[in-house]
């Protein structure tokens, strides 16, 4: 019973965590896009801000993007502390998510062998992600290449790393190879 609960308990901070962290960075890139727009507009005051936004609004209602409401603390910041919090948010998240997946794996009973190499999963695939950013600035396929790279960061921030190594060390479990070194 201990354990469900403990799933329970993680799964939901999983889901909280996925929503409150996609509406963050929503909003942070909305108040960049839009702020851009306007000629001065870090010089405005936090409501200043706030209501220029708020104004220039398109009326979208089935696109999230532009039909949802911003996080108002965002408007102390100015466009350049905007894009360094993009960064930190995405680091956060990313040891976040990597702690969460990580308890959740020892909650599902995934042998401790297998779960210890998780952070070396997450730095491979950061470093993966990265260098193909990079490769892709070099050569051109700049879209290309972020597009991949942001999907990478996008599932370790997530509950997908769960999702791959649960059953995969199940399916192994049942057909009798060993995961255990």
């Amino acid at each position: 019973m201990k354990r469900a609960i403990t799933l329970l308990i993680l799964v939901l901070l999983a889901i909280v965590s996925g929503f409150y962290q996609e509406k963050l960075k929503i909003s942070i890139n909305y108040i960049l896009d839009e702020g851009a727009k306007m000629p001065g507009f870090d010089l405005l005051p936090p409501d200043g801000k706030m209501e220029w936004i708020e104004k220039a609004r398109v009326s979208a209602p089935f696109d999230y993007y532009h039909n949802h409401h911003t996080i108002s603390w965002l408007y102390h910041f100015d466009s350049k502390q905007l894009s360094i919090l993009k960064w930190v948010v995405t680091g956060f998240f990313l040891l976040w998510f990597l702690l969460l997946n990580t308890f959740l794996l020892k909650t599902l009973l995934v042998p401790h062998d297998v779960v210890r190499y998780v952070p070396l999963i997450y730095g491979a695939l950061i470093v993966l992600a990265l260098l193909l950013f990079a490769i892709g600035a070099f050569t051109g396929h700049q879209q290309n290449a972020y597009t991949l790279s942001r999907r990478i960061m996008g599932a370790l921030q997530s509950v997908i790393p769960v999702l791959i190594i649960w059953p995969a060390s199940r399916i192994a479990h049942h057909s009798g190879v060993k995961l255990q070194s």
